[in-house]
Formats: structure tokens, sequence, C-alpha cells
């Protein structure tokens, strides 16, 4: 059996894993939280409609797949203002470290709601535009660690969860998994995410967001005087929404050193109200990386997101 059959088993088995995965108890609750674990947690990931590039390194594949933390540097920052509502900011960092890579996440989400209990909070990003009268705060600090085991690339995080809904607060503990392998000349990942016990408080309890992702991303190709990238990616949610999506990624280098990026993303978006094309940009000069995505929501309103990396 050749080498080449044996990589197209191992594309199609993981695939297969993702449409067949179920976890018998998320299931038994329309809700989930929070919802800080469920949005884009990456600048690029958003301009390319929410999926994460596995071909390259950086610190943020803490938030989207642990097996492509290999080789992954420097640190990066972020926030997102949904009008004048809603703000989410993000941290990454990750270091080589016995072997591997080692990083560090902070996800950090501040909203409304209507009612100060649990099971009462917004579960769509499309809230996040509307100034409601109870505030909610939730915050995620993670830890990860990746390296090469039999070829692949695999990836552990451990995160801390907390939610505060006006005077309420309630906290938990989740992981994520993650592995990576290019074959025939693409990268593919497979990940699972966010699992762990229900979130609850005095006020009631929600499972997590739980999740399990396939996706793959080609490495950036010459085109004329351009460079392209393609990406995509199929979740299956603990609901057992299927979330197809993808992006495309052009970069331009007049100079080199200094590169401009232009992205377009596309999604399923099932029924939370945003537009399922997003849009973004960005500017790498040397160690540094400026980026801007943009996503539209059908409720009047959109969302602005800056990150800033370095490495």
């Amino acid at each position: 059996m050749t080498s080449d059959t044996n990589q197209l088993k191992f594309v199609r088995a993981i695939a297969l894993l993702v449409f067949s995965w179920a976890h018998p108890c998320l299931g038994q609750s329309d809700g989930n939280a929070p919802l800080v674990l469920e949005l884009p947690a990456s600048t690029r990931a958003l301009g390319l409609g929410g999926t994460f590039v596995l071909s390259t390194a950086e610190s943020d594949a803490i938030f989207h797949n642990a097996g492509a933390l290999i080789n992954a540097g420097g640190a990066g920052i972020a926030a997102q203002r949904y009008r004048s509502s809603s703000t989410l900011g993000t941290f990454s960092a990750a270091t080589e470290w016995f072997g591997g890579t080692l990083a560090l996440g902070v996800q950090a989400l501040s909203y409304g709601s209507i009612v100060p209990w649990l099971d009462g909070i917004p579960d769509d990003a499309n809230a996040l535009l509307v100034d409601l009268p109870v505030s909610v705060t939730e915050l995620v600090g993670s830890v990860g660690y990746g390296r090469e085991i039999f070829g692949f690339s695999v990836g552990v995080v451990g995160k801390a969860i907390e939610q505060r809904v006006g005077s309420g607060r309630g906290a938990t503990a989740a992981a994520d998994v993650g592995i990576v392998r290019r074959l025939l000349g693409v990268t593919f990942g497979l990940s699972a995410q966010n699992v762990g016990p229900a979130l609850s408080n005095r006020t009631g309890e929600l499972p997590l967001p739980t999740r399990v992702t396939f996706g793959a991303s080609t490495p950036s190709r010459p085109l004329g005087p351009l460079d392209v990238l393609a990406t995509t990616a199929v979740s299956r949610r603990h609901d057992g929404e299927i979330i197809p999506s993808g992006g495309l990624e052009i970069s331009w280098w007049p100079i080199q050193g200094r590169t401009f990026i232009g992205r377009i993303g596309v999604r399923r978006v099932p029924g939370d109200g945003a537009s399922p094309v997003t849009f973004g940009l960005g500017f790498r000069g040397d160690v540094i990386t400026v980026e801007y995505a943009f996503e539209q929501f059908n409720v009047p309103g959109a969302a602005h997101r800056l990150g800033l990396s370095w490495r």
C-alpha cells in the first residue's frame, strides 16, 4: 500500500469523525454558555469567515486548534467593537519550550442581557449590538502545549472559564485537543474544543459550546505578482448544527518586507442575523503585523476588529 493511499485514508477517517461525532449529554439544552467561546478569536480568522489558517504558525492557534501551535512564536493582541454595545478583547503569546511550543491565551467579552439569570442571556452574536440593562462579563484564560509526535503536530489546551451575570458568578474548566498534519501539499487539522462540565451559578446551568472542527489550508502560493492562500473548515456544534466556512487571502509585496493583505470569507450563519460574508485587511512589515476585520449584521450595525501581532 503506497504512502499516498495511507494519507488519503487518514484524511477520510478524520473527516468522517467530524460528521459522526456527538456527545450524548449536550443535546439536552437549547442554550449554551459562555458566548465568548463561539466568537472568532483571531482577527485573521474573522476576515476569512471565521476559518483559522492551519498552514502558518501563529500564537492565536491556542484559540482554534492546539495542534497548529508547533513553531508558533511571538504575541498578538486584538479588540473588537460591536457598535457601542459590546467589546471583545483577546491576547495570545507562544514560545518554544521543552521540545515543543508553550502558549498562553486570554479572551474577554462584555455585553448586556435583559434578565440577570444564566438561561436568559443572549445566545448569539446578533445580540451584542443591542444595549441591554444587565451587565455580562466573560473571561477565559488558556494554557496550551503542542509538539510533534510520530509525524503529527499534536496539542492540548486547558481553560479556566468565568462568567458574571449581574451579581451572579459562575466558573468551570474545559479542555481542547488538536492534531495537524501536512499531506499532499495541504495542511489538515482536526480539533475538539470546550470539552468540560456545564457552566453554572445560583441562577441556572448551561452546557459549554462544544464543537469538533475539521479544516484544511493551502500554503501561500505565487499567482503572478500576488501570493494566494485558501482555507476551509467544517464544524459540528454541540447542538448538531453543521457550520461550513472558508476564505481566500491575497498578498502583495511591492517592497521586500512590506506586505499588503486582503481577505474575504464566507460562512454558514444559523439564525444569528450576521452576514455570511466577512472581510479583512492587513499589513506586515518585518516582525510587526497590523490587521483589520469587518462583519455586518442584519440588526443595523456592524462589528470592527483591530489586531496587532509581533514575533
